[in-house]
């Protein structure tokens, strides 16, 4: 349940970050959008079929990733959502927009936590495997 909600609360600010202001962007903006987009091809081509999978609970055989942008970032995923959100909230602001990064950054902060505790609970070595391997931002967080 609690999965379902945190995925429905990203996807609706996810459409409210796409419909809630203009599309007319400075290029320094639609190259964050763009970089989101790549960030997220090249997550999902390194994550792999077995691994996809929009909700943050691991499916049944899944194994940890560490080939691609996974060996930089644990959730790029989540980074490219935030780098396509922060290119409209800035590029063309709105009231709507600044809103819906909030509250986005809020749930993928709660689901980063979220799903490592239940990765953690699948693969009791995740926490080992995964150190030195940023949560969102390479040399932030």
């Amino acid at each position: 349940m609690i999965s379902r909600l945190l995925v429905l609360g990203q996807f609706g600010s996810i459409a409210v970050l796409l419909i809630g202001g203009g599309w007319q962007l400075p290029w320094w903006a639609w190259s964050l959008f763009i970089l989101g987009l790549l960030v997220f091809g090249w997550a999902a081509l390194s994550l792999g079929r077995n691994n996809f999978t929009i909700l943050p609970d691991p499916r049944e055989g899944n194994t940890l990733s560490q080939a691609g942008i996974y060996r930089l970032v644990r959730h790029p995923m989540y980074t490219a959502v935030l780098l396509c959100g922060v290119g409209v909230s800035f590029g063309a602001p709105s009231v709507w927009r600044w809103i819906a990064l909030g509250v986005c950054l809020v749930l993928l902060l709660v689901k980063v936590r979220y799903e490592e505790g239940l990765l953690t609970a699948r693969h009791p070595d995740y926490q080992e495997r995964m150190k030195g391997v940023a949560r969102l931002l390479p040399g932030v967080w």
